[in-house]
């Protein structure tokens, strides 16, 4: 009897554990210069103290299964330490989610943050509040963090990330003016992220998601992904024609704002997801495709030209 409650016991502690499990299933990655006077074991610590704040930590009142943790990575290039515990570096954000009755995951985010700086002594503890300013390093993590939740909500339900990007919003807000002279990416007025290279400016992404100017984005991004994608696997033709109608939407908006921060960031996560799914339709589907995406991602015009060569 006694083994018997001891195994409800443990049952009901997982069961538990399953449904309080944390959001997200973050992997960090920190590439540092050698011949730097800088213990590694002091980046290696890091990592791990950052995975430990992005996983550990819940960040919505949901419940997630463990299955259900939304896939992402940071990866952060250390470029310069000008003193002792002051790292300045570039990182790369990315996210994804699976597709519906697939395999397959498509990537939501895939941002350079070209102004990743922070200050960090071995072994630190990273204390972070929702309501107020701590440090640099936990407020990138935090607001990353919000963005990557906000992402995955939109492409799940119309304007469902909007809880996530007013919470990024409030990290980049809470920030004081003295840290935002120091550390760039968290005022409107920092240069980043306008065209090219998948750059951001961490203060405009958000504000951009959040501006009912551009609420025909957010419509458009819902429906290439809940309409378009994820039918993709059981009718692809009918897919594909909620994917373009998408990207129509989109030309709109491109043509009203083509530095728009989340519209450029979709086409550095899509153009190879585009590309492979334009070259399985007819010819004039595909020659409407190369036209249509050419004009809405001019960077990748040579990659969606291979669209009518397959």
């Amino acid at each position: 009897m006694r083994r018997v409650s001891w195994l409800l016991f443990f049952y009901w502690i997982a069961v538990a554990s399953v449904s309080l499990a944390q959001e997200l299933n973050c992997n960090v990655i920190i590439n540092a210069p050698k011949n730097q006077n800088v213990n590694p074991q002091v980046f290696k610590n890091l990592e791990m103290a950052m995975m430990e704040f992005m996983n550990g930590r819940k960040w919505t009142t949901d419940n997630f299964k463990d299955i259900e943790k939304i896939k992402c990575a940071i990866t952060i290039n250390i470029t310069e330490i000008p003193t002792e515990g002051e790292y300045k570096g570039t990182a790369i954000i990315q996210s994804q989610r699976p597709v519906f009755s697939s395999n397959y995951n498509t990537l939501l985010l895939n941002l350079q943050d070209k102004t990743f700086d922070f200050a960090y002594a071995d072994l630190q503890s990273l204390d972070y509040n929702d309501n107020s300013y701590t440090s640099q390093l936990t407020s990138l993590m935090a607001y990353y963090a919000y963005l990557i939740l906000g992402y995955d909500y939109e492409s799940f339900s119309k304007e469902g990330g909007t809880l996530y990007f007013q919470r990024a919003q409030t990290v980049a807000n809470n920030v004081p003016a003295t840290e935002k002279s120091k550390y760039k990416g968290w005022s409107q007025f920092d240069a980043g992220g306008l065209v090219s290279g998948g750059t951001v400016n961490r203060y405009v992404m958000t504000d951009n998601w959040l501006n009912p100017r551009y609420k025909e984005f957010r419509t458009a991004f819902y429906a290439y992904h809940f309409s378009g994608l994820d039918k993709l696997y059981s009718d692809a033709s009918q897919a594909r024609s909620a994917i373009t109608s998408s990207l129509t939407i989109m030309q709109g908006i491109n043509s009203d704002n083509p530095s728009l921060q989340p519209l450029r960031n979709f086409f550095n996560a899509k153009s190879t997801e585009l590309l492979n799914i334009y070259s399985k339709c007819d010819m004039s589907e595909r020659t409407i495709a190369t036209q249509l995406l050419s004009s809405l991602d001019p960077i990748n015009s040579d990659k969606y030209k291979q669209i009518g060569k397959n």
